[in-house]
């Protein structure tokens, strides 16, 4: 069986987010329980759920970009067609990996601004330097395939349809 590291990644990215979701659920739970039967809640469930959803966030990226299964503007499509149609994807296209390339440079700049200043989590007790990087790095690697998945012309999508076409019709 082979192995690429786009499947090795996509399988890391989808146990971890499996993980941080019962983790979170978990941690939930025993707040909502502390909060009805001792009437207080953990005092850190805040933090720690925060770093969680943007792990989860982060991690959960790589297959809706591995996927292509983003929010999308259908509209356009249906009124640009031809070369300039083509041109409006691939600009649409470039935008968008220049937008997410420049979210993931801003978390390795916040990283490194709170790494300068040493910031703390309040009730956790660790560097919030070490949430932003690994943040940072989920964030790189839900960019190889948005930067992989290069926008499908009309001429491919004709051809992806006629093949779905005998496909079907040779079953």
């Amino acid at each position: 069986m082979k192995y690429s590291l786009l499947s090795i990644i996509a399988f890391f990215c989808s146990k971890l987010s499996i993980a941080v979701l019962a983790l979170m659920a978990i941690i939930t739970f025993i707040d909502v329980c502390g909060r009805v039967i001792l009437g207080s809640s953990l005092g850190f469930t805040y933090e720690i759920i925060g770093i969680f959803l943007a792990i989860l966030f982060y991690a959960g990226l790589f297959k809706v970009h591995k996927n292509n299964q983003h929010i999308r503007i259908d509209l356009l499509d249906n009124l640009f067609k031809g070369t300039f149609g083509i041109v409006i994807s691939w600009l649409s296209y470039f935008l968008e990996v220049a937008l997410f390339s420049a979210i993931a440079v801003m978390l390795f700049q916040q990283m490194e601004d709170t790494r300068l200043f040493q910031e703390r989590f309040m009730f956790l007790g660790f560097s919030k330097w070490y949430v932003l990087f690994a943040m940072g790095v989920l964030a790189i690697i839900a960019l190889i395939p948005l930067i992989t998945k290069i926008p499908k012309t009309q001429y491919d999508t004709l051809q992806d349809d006629a093949l779905q076409t005998e496909n079907k019709e040779g079953r």
